[in-house]
């Protein structure tokens, strides 16, 4: 479960956990020994975390991007994104200050 305040409402489907699970740690799972599995685990545990954390930084630039000059109000964002004015404007500062892709 997810504890960022900005994807409420939103909620993985279980049979798609189950295809990714299946699909990218496939070869992990199938692991006999369970120090070797456990291993692996962990290390495909800390690449994905920092997936999420790309994919958390993804979500300020576009947010970031909906601000641009002539774009929508920190209101706006807010509505459309279902947050409040100053979260949105939080994640429209973080999305500012990364550099460019």
């Amino acid at each position: 479960m997810s504890t960022d305040p900005t994807t409420q409402g939103y909620e993985a489907d279980p049979a798609d956990v189950e295809a990714l699970l299946d699909t990218a740690i496939s070869d992990a799972l199938e692991e006999p020994d369970p120090l070797i599995r456990y291993t692996l685990l962990s290390k495909d545990l800390v690449l994905y975390e920092a997936l999420v954390g790309r994919i958390a930084l993804e979500r300020a630039r576009a947010a970031a991007a909906m601000w641009s000059p002539g774009g929508m109000s920190y209101e706006k964002i807010g509505q459309a994104l279902g947050m409040s004015r100053s979260r949105a404007q939080q994640l429209v500062e973080r999305g500012r200050v990364l550099p460019e892709r």
